[in-house]
């Protein structure tokens, strides 16, 4: 099941994630907190911690920040690039990863562009 789906942007490569809001509702409470770290594996089942967070307003956009970075700079991430998260089904949870991400880059191949996994 997919929790979001996004397009990189400048931020999202430089800085930290920024997560639809509408996908708060598939992390963990936060229990008082304002953020917890995630267990995420890639395609390569590399296991990722990122830390999700939310602001102290009213608004609680959610964003990725810590462990965030060092896998944009280890995949040499792109503005443009596709995202996916993906919440783990219960059979599929082990070691307490919940979610899998995957990278997608857009490539021209004979004329066509079509989305080839960067992971």
């Amino acid at each position: 099941m997919a929790v979001f789906i996004k397009r990189l942007t400048k931020t999202d490569i430089d800085k930290r994630l920024a997560i639809p809001t509408k996908s708060l509702e598939h992390f963990p409470g936060f229990n008082g907190r304002q953020g917890a770290y995630l267990k995420v594996k890639d395609r390569s089942r590399r296991l990722w911690r990122f830390r999700c967070s939310v602001r102290k307003t009213s608004y609680p956009k959610p964003v990725f920040s810590s462990g965030w970075l060092q896998f944009t700079h280890h995949y040499n991430l792109r503005i443009g690039d596709k995202i996916t998260l993906r919440k783990q089904l219960k059979r599929d949870v082990s070691n307490g990863v919940q979610y899998k991400i995957e990278v997608q880059r857009k490539i021209n191949l004979f004329g066509k562009d079509v989305w080839a996994h960067v992971l």
